[in-house]
């Protein structure tokens, strides 16, 4: 349940803010709107990159730890790389070791941009709120 007051998520059981410690009035039967996932998608309410970029993530460690287990597996089939099989097996180890992590804090750092972009509208929102108080406590 959101706090009308500061926009605080509550638990649904709550009898107030656990935040501002608005008293909330006991819910009446109102009619649950649904939306369409497209409605919210045309809408960008709610952002399909983070979950994207996690799609990526999978297919992309995929793609380094096969190459990594290529590299110790079979150094004879890197015709291009011409260091010899043992270095191609440590270059594989470091590839599934550095590689993975690397690509892990690549795609994190994206998704941070898009937690920080939510975060900042929920601020928004809340600042808002305390306007529209300040506003009214004037008055």
């Amino acid at each position: 349940m959101k706090c009308p007051q500061c926009l605080t998520e509550n638990d649904v059981s709550a009898t107030k803010c656990s935040i501002c410690e608005h008293a909330f009035a006991r819910q009446q039967g109102k009619p649950v709107r649904y939306t369409s996932f497209y409605a919210e998608y045309f809408a960008f309410r709610e952002l399909v990159t983070p979950q994207l970029i996690k799609m990526v993530y999978v297919v992309g460690a995929c793609f380094i730890t096969a190459a990594g287990l290529l590299s110790i597996l079979s150094p004879e089939t890197l015709n291009e790389y011409e260091a010899g099989p043992l270095l191609t097996r440590l270059g594989g180890i470091f590839v599934l070791l550095v590689g993975n992590l690397v690509w892990r804090m690549m795609c994190e750092g994206a998704i941070l941009l898009f937690s920080l972009h939510e975060l900042l509208v929920s601020i928004d929102t809340r600042a808002k709120v305390l306007v529209r108080q300040g506003k009214n406590d004037r008055q």
